[in-house]
């Protein structure tokens, strides 16, 4: 067997390298290696920005979705609510008449004049007190304070009759106090 020399190998390597070095193809594939590193380093520090531009928009792409469906089914909501409202909105009118949204006592007052006049009972004395509190006088005779007290009842406005007095002076005269209801107070 024989012997490796390393010795003379190396030395022929390096001539052989140092022979290469001196040819035009080594040089121009070292420039387009080195080329082709420095353009990928520049396309990904170029591109890094918008891929991160990009992922963040789909992040809120996402989230807007999501807002999307929710708004979605709050229109949903909104338009069942529509159509339910639309169903019974000649029924409210009825409620607003029985349990009005705030005071309104005007309107129960010229209303309770108008059943008055209508049952041939006189209204004597007209108070509101305390701003939900009532009491009314009333002057006529039997038959007229029925009839007032039963067109009283049929009226749709929620009221609490606390008293009613019935007294004979020159004239036979209905005392009744009570508490007109609205929406806003709390019922017990």
């Amino acid at each position: 067997m024989a012997q490796l020399n390393y010795k003379s190998s190396l030395a022929q390597y390096r001539r052989y390298l140092a022979v290469i070095r001196e040819q035009p193809m080594f040089a121009a594939s070292l420039g387009l290696v080195l080329s082709l590193m420095l353009v990928i380093i520049l396309v990904s520090a170029a591109l890094r920005p918008t891929l991160v531009a990009i992922a963040s928009l789909l992040g809120d792409i996402r989230q807007q979705s999501e807002v999307e469906k929710k708004l979605d089914e709050k229109i949903a909501e909104v338009t069942a609510a529509q159509a339910v409202y639309l169903k019974n909105e000649s029924r409210l009118k009825v409620l607003d008449e029985a349990l009005p949204i705030g005071r309104k006592y005007a309107a129960w007052a010229i209303r309770l004049e108008d059943v008055a006049s209508e049952s041939g009972v006189k209204v004597a004395e007209w108070s509101l007190l305390e701003g939900k509190n009532f009491s009314v006088s009333l002057v006529g005779d039997v038959p007229e304070l029925k009839r007032f007290l039963a067109a009283l009842e049929n009226l749709r406005r929620l009221v609490e009759i606390e008293s009613v007095q019935l007294a004979k002076e020159k004239e036979l005269t209905l005392i009744m106090k009570g508490v007109l209801k609205s929406y806003e107070e709390k019922q017990d």
